[in-house]
């Protein structure tokens, strides 16, 4: 096995889950003010919604399980769950836990979110934003890759799409 193949996976898994948030944010805002109400399908945009949201999460569990089981810079289960726990770029690895809180707070309010009060559910959806926001200063500022110009482009891509997005949903 190649020394750095964790490294590697961990990276490649945060740039994927990084894509799969956004992702999931556009079609949540599509469903949310239905902006191609003539041409969509609400259940159709409910479901990439999901599955854009369940494979983040996958991403982001293999990015964290990759980190830990990675030797080229330490990461224990007190560095990915305690903020400032890092000593490796602390700052933006901190923003990445935020995220990852954000996250599991969305996803498992969404899980139970025929059990909760509509207008709760909908409150800690919005930290969605948050996590999508927090996940992409983290992995610019905590990114090996930062200095590459593909990943530059797909972040920028990225980036413009979420403000988009975003822009929709509050007009």
């Amino acid at each position: 096995m190649h020394p750095q193949l964790m490294w590697w996976l961990s990276r490649s898994a945060g740039m994927v889950a990084a894509i799969l948030l956004v992702a999931s944010l556009v079609w949540g805002v599509l469903l949310a003010t239905r902006a191609l109400k003539p041409v969509d399908r609400p259940a159709w945009l409910l479901a990439m919604h999901r599955w854009f949201s369940a494979l983040a999460c996958i991403g982001v569990l293999v990015h964290v399980l990759a980190l830990v089981a990675d030797n080229y810079v330490y990461f224990g289960w007190r560095e990915i769950f305690v903020p400032q726990a890092s000593e490796w770029k602390r700052a933006p690895v901190t923003l990445g836990v935020i995220a990852l809180y954000l996250l599991i707070a969305v996803q498992g309010t969404s899980l139970i979110m025929k059990k909760l009060p509509r207008a709760l559910w909908k409150f800690i959806h919005y930290f969605s934003y948050g996590a999508v926001w927090l996940s992409v200063v983290h992995a610019a500022l905590a990114g090996t890759d930062a200095s590459n110009r593909l990943y530059q482009a797909v972040a920028l891509l990225l980036t413009i799409t979420a403000v988009t997005a975003a822009a929709i949903r509050v007009v």
